[in-house]
């Protein structure tokens, strides 16, 4: 289950983006920093949402069904992901 395991940690790093542009999003931003931000805002607001809901989904019925073990997987990693996917649902809709 290297690949799950691999699938939370990148959904990690896009929902770190996600939250980096919120508060860029919130601050006022003065654009000197205009080529990382394209790239924060690109796996932020582009794929943080969807990889973190199927990530999640994924990882809950893999679980449910007994496939894999929390041993398996880093679990604080997995509900950091939930809460950040919580937030992600308030602030999108």
């Amino acid at each position: 289950m290297r690949w799950l395991r691999f699938l939370l940690k990148f959904a990690f790093i896009c929902n770190l983006c996600f939250i980096i542009g919120e508060i860029l999003r919130i601050t006022a931003y003065n654009h000197s920093w205009d080529a990382i931000v394209n790239h924060v805002l690109v796996l932020g607001v582009g794929m943080a949402f969807p990889l973190n809901g199927l990530v999640c989904i994924l990882t809950a019925i893999l679980l449910l069904l007994k496939k894999i073990q929390w041993k398996a997987l880093p679990p604080w990693l997995y509900l950091l992901n939930i809460a950040i996917l919580i937030f992600q649902l308030i602030v999108n809709f």
